[in-house]
């Protein structure tokens, strides 16, 4: 009984498979600013949303920011995530454009646009686990 693989996918069903891109959101995630080594305890982490407020602010009105970090017990190497939601499509792309590979700290600055749903699904697990 020899088994046979499965016919291939007829063609373009398997791109339908992968990660479409994110169409753009209000939520961005910004990555690569701060390590948890550096966001240590709730001070660090007011700061860290105090300092980037007042960037994101440049943009347009922000109506929330978390500091998404790693686990606890993490390497203090592991990145922490900044998510910075707008009011509005046109302040977020306003934002993103302007950030995109721009240097913080000597390091180039990731971002993405991230689904609503994401973002609360990621702030109340870091509320959770504080």
């Amino acid at each position: 009984g020899t088994v046979l693989p499965p016919p291939p996918p007829p063609f373009g069903h398997a791109a339908a498979q992968q990660q479409p891109a994110v169409p753009p959101t209000c939520t961005l995630e910004l990555s690569n600013m701060c390590t948890a080594g550096e966001v240590r305890d709730e001070q660090d982490v007011a700061e860290v949303i105090e300092d980037t407020k007042e960037e994101m602010d440049k943009y347009g009105q922000v109506r929330r920011l978390e500091v998404i970090r790693p686990p606890a017990g993490s390497p203090p190497t592991m990145q922490v995530y900044l998510i910075v939601q707008y009011d509005s499509l046109a302040s977020s792309a306003k934002a993103f454009d302007a950030l995109q590979g721009r240097t913080f700290d000597g390091r180039i600055v990731s971002v993405r646009y991230i689904p609503e749903s994401e973002f609360e699904a990621r702030a109340a697990a870091e509320h959770s686990a504080a």
